[in-house]
């Protein structure tokens, strides 16, 4: 499991608690829906505690990721992390979208602890979000972070508002990926050997 995200609410947030909460009252009950017993008093809270939890990261650009890196002592080969979990909200309904994130990179002067890469993935997720924009702003920062000689992200994900609503596609997956430096030469090995390592593994 990645470490326990510790970023500070968004400002004036928790001041605002008893305004959320009311205006989640009033979209459940407008739509109908019983809150009144024992199950529902709750509820307009907890909805309230779960989107501040999913969207944590809204007012963040990644500045307050615990990132570390160490010098290169020869590292010239892919180093993968692969299979990274995360849960994101769909920025058009507000549904979760969930899968999984593979990572690579060839370095050059610099490298990073591996759990850097896992964080790197919630933070990012923590918002409203869009898969393609997702995956993009994940191999930006590490670019930015490491400077390597490559970075590869694909991300794999079931969204919600497609299999449980509209086209009700339960089981469709949906793949982005971002390729740069090594990785976006097609003439060349890197990126066969991470899509071959990713997807002959699973």
């Amino acid at each position: 499991m990645p470490e326990p995200l510790d970023f500070p609410p968004a400002p004036g947030l928790l001041v605002m608690d008893s305004k959320l909460i009311h205006a989640s009252r009033t979209l459940l009950e407008g739509l109908g829906l019983d809150i009144s017993s024992g199950h529902g008093v709750d509820t307009p809270t907890r909805l309230v505690d779960t989107l501040r939890e999913l969207t944590m990261c809204s007012s963040c650009d990644g500045g307050c990721i615990k990132w570390k890196t160490f010098k290169n002592d020869g590292m010239d080969e892919m180093i993968v992390v692969e299979g990274i979990p995360f849960t994101s909200l769909c920025n058009h309904h507000v549904l979760p979208f969930m899968g999984v994130a593979h990572i690579a990179y060839v370095p050059d002067e610099k490298i990073a602890g591996l759990s850097k890469f896992s964080r790197t993935v919630e933070h990012f997720a923590r918002t409203l979000q869009v898969q393609e924009r997702l995956t993009a702003q994940i191999g930006d920062y590490l670019e930015m972070q490491l400077s390597p000689r490559g970075t590869a992200v694909v991300m794999r994900a079931e969204h919600l508002c497609m299999t449980i609503r509209g086209a009700q596609a339960p089981g469709a997956m949906t793949t982005t990926a971002y390729m740069r430096g090594v990785f976006k030469d097609h003439e060349r090995t890197a990126k066969a050997e991470f899509l071959a390592h990713i997807y002959g593994s699973h």
